[in-house]
């Protein structure tokens, strides 16, 4: 098994573990007649307020629902627009899987620590290149958009929940699902977050962020000029993050679609923090 696809099943073993309980909306059972779903029937309604600790994945979003199928968990319209997706999938033959939606700082750590343990045993590499690394598999915690309840890592059964990326020997059916995805995923309201075309992560044809909501959480994430909190002395090389983290909040940022975010070409500066911060309860 090549390093790549070990480092997907690690983060799948990870994400399949996360989910917990907490409450649960079933979609709707389709009519006898199924209509073609859309996801712009109906005006959005304005994104529920959260606040900085919430962004940073320190505190829970109020009120997500459950996905019965995977068990993830979502803020309610981003979850309904993915059930409205899935619906339209069937219709066209897919069998969409979310593999991870709401990911808390907690949870996180636990995937960024557990890459950084493959990479010390594996590739024998310094911090500032295993921290390169892990980064453009998975975002240091605090700074994941899966803090918000906005993002979704989706699969296909055919991929048996796998996440896999596209290179010249990936199977057709593969190839034809992300174009699938591509051409029906944005009329639900979802935004492929990660082209690999900049910054520190790779491309991800799987992870898709609901832009109405996340574009606003995004502007007001830029906006937050206090990240002490992120540096928890249980998150694996924190010292180079802290040193660091101008450099890593930048590479992490600028690696986001700009389609999915409202970039400005001014944004603030980001202090790096002062020292480790104390565990967290949340």
């Amino acid at each position: 098994m090549s390093f790549r696809r070990l480092s997907l099943a690690l983060i799948l073993s990870c994400l399949w573990g996360c989910a917990s309980q907490r409450q649960v909306l079933k979609p709707a059972p389709p009519s006898a007649v199924a209509a073609q779903p859309t996801a712009q029937e109906t005006p959005v309604p304005p994104p529920p307020v959260l606040t900085d600790d919430q962004l940073l994945g320190l505190v829970r979003p109020p009120g997500m629902i459950q996905d019965p199928e995977s068990g993830q968990y979502a803020i309610p319209q981003v979850m309904e627009s993915f059930w409205k997706l899935r619906d339209k999938a069937a219709q066209d033959g897919w069998h969409l899987i979310l593999v991870s939606g709401y990911r808390s700082f907690k949870n996180q750590m636990r995937i960024w620590n557990q890459f950084d343990s493959l990479y010390l045993k594996t590739d024998k590499l310094d911090a500032r290149r295993r921290v390169r690394a892990i980064m453009s598999l998975v975002s240091v915690p605090g700074l994941s958009r899966h803090h918000w309840g906005t993002d979704l890592d989706i699969s296909e059964s055919g991929l048996r929940g796998q996440l896999v990326n596209v290179d010249p020997d990936t199977p057709e059916r593969i190839v034809k699902f992300y174009d699938w995805m591509k051409l029906n995923a944005p009329q639900f309201g979802f935004c492929k977050v990660y082209l690999g075309k900049r910054g520190a992560v790779r491309d991800e044809p799987w992870h898709w962020s609901y832009f109405p909501y996340s574009r606003v959480y995004f502007e007001q994430f830029m906006a937050i000029r206090d990240f002490h909190r992120l540096m928890d002395a249980r998150v694996d090389d924190v010292q180079y993050l802290m040193k660091n983290f101008p450099k890593v909040f930048q590479q992490e940022t600028k690696s986001i679609n700009t389609e999915c975010s409202s970039e400005t070409s001014n944004q603030p500066a980001v202090d790096s923090p002062q020292s480790p911060a104390k565990p967290h309860t949340h």
